[in-house]
């Protein structure tokens, strides 16, 4: 931010801030994801059942201390 502006608002401090959660998943596995409804039984080894991918998560803010 430029300095005069930061003087006129009185501003102490400010951080902005971006997280991301499960963007991707680095893997030749052919399903949604790797890790979900995967029920291994006698009977059903290792079967996926398509449920639904992980969420995508976005947090972002901004602090500004005075």
């Amino acid at each position: 931010m430029p300095r005069n502006f930061v003087n006129k608002a009185r501003i102490a401090n400010a951080r902005i801030y971006f997280t991301a959660y499960n963007l991707h998943v680095f893997t030749k596995y052919s399903g949604y994801d790797p890790e979900v409804s995967v029920i291994r039984t006698a009977l059903t080894p290792g079967v996926d059942f398509s449920a639904y991918p992980r969420a995508k998560s976005f947090v972002a803010g901004l602090n500004i201390s005075l």
